[in-house]
């Protein structure tokens, strides 16, 4: 293997990588502090060295100089509101309090197989990752979610990586629903943080050269989810597992998105993406107290 390109911004080296997959050249990113770099086979270091040269100089002025200004939505596009996001599910917790089903928040938005099921109360598997059985269960999620969801911003932008997080964790928590009896009843913001594993896990997959790098990969997941997915007395390694495959799954998509796609992804559509993450965690929760 050869280098066939270095820098210093890990998106640019992201971009790289779409391009050459783009045109199926086998390749593989490595990390070269204080930057990274693009391997090929030697055999294939002319044509990815022009392919690499020619998308730079395609989109030599992409994306266009903005003005700096401090409006929420340029904070939001340049700084991922990991704290923010965490800090609310935070004092939500201080609202809603350790999981008991006297509580009006948990009767109408914990996660429940019969009411799922029985009575199409579909909302709960969004409504449910926002609720906690206790403070350990708040403090271990906000801990290791609020690491992979710095990561996983930094890579995609806040908007879409919430928003493959949050739905990543919906479908963990449907299939759980659908594969579970009717007294099946869960909470928690696990299941979206195994998503982000998944999603993270799914990036990086369509980026691998070899097969062994691909199980080593898939391996480093279930690892993580063996290790921090089957710790304590409530912990549901089912929506665990489904959680991470829904974001493999997330992640291989969006990986393979077009190159012109995603660059819009990356740099033009965060605030929206954010803002449709947030819009559907309030809309799930209004339809959950409705009926109460």
């Amino acid at each position: 293997m050869v280098t066939a390109a270095e820098t210093y911004n890990r998106q640019q080296v992201y971009l790289w990588s779409l391009v050459l997959s783009a045109v199926r050249i086998p390749h593989a990113v490595r990390t070269a502090p204080p930057g990274w770099i693009v391997e090929v086979p030697a055999e294939a270091a002319e044509a990815a060295r022009e392919e690499i040269h020619g998308f730079e100089e395609e989109n030599r002025n992409w994306p266009p100089p903005r003005q700096k200004n401090y409006s929420v939505s340029s904070v939001i596009e340049s700084q991922p509101p990991v704290v923010l996001i965490f800090g609310t599910l935070i004092v939500f917790y201080g609202i809603t309090g350790p999981w008991s089903w006297g509580s009006e928040w948990f009767k109408a938005g914990a996660l429940s197989g019969s009411q799922v099921l029985e009575h199409g109360q579909w909302w709960r598997v969004v409504t449910a990752l926002t609720l906690h059985a206790d403070l350990d269960h708040l403090l271990g999620n906000v801990a290791f979610g609020g690491l992979l969801a710095f990561f996983l911003c930094r890579l995609l932008g806040s908007g879409l990586g919430w928003l493959l997080a949050l739905l990543s964790g919906a479908a963990g928590n449907t299939i759980s629903v659908l594969l579970r009896d009717s007294t099946y009843q869960a909470v928690g913001f696990s299941t979206m943080v195994f998503g982000m594993v998944g999603i993270l896990s799914g990036l990086r997959l369509r980026r691998l050269g070899s097969w062994q790098e691909v199980l080593l990969s898939l391996g480093g997941a279930l690892g993580l989810l063996a290790f921090l997915g089957t710790e304590g007395e409530r912990t549901d390694l089912g929506s665990h597992l489904w959680g991470m495959i829904s974001g493999l799954a997330l992640g291989l998509f969006t990986a393979n998105l077009p190159v012109t796609i995603l660059r819009k992804f990356l740099f033009r559509r965060q605030w929206w993406f954010f803002l449709a993450t947030v819009l559907i965690v309030l809309s799930c929760w209004g339809l959950a107290l409705k009926q109460f």
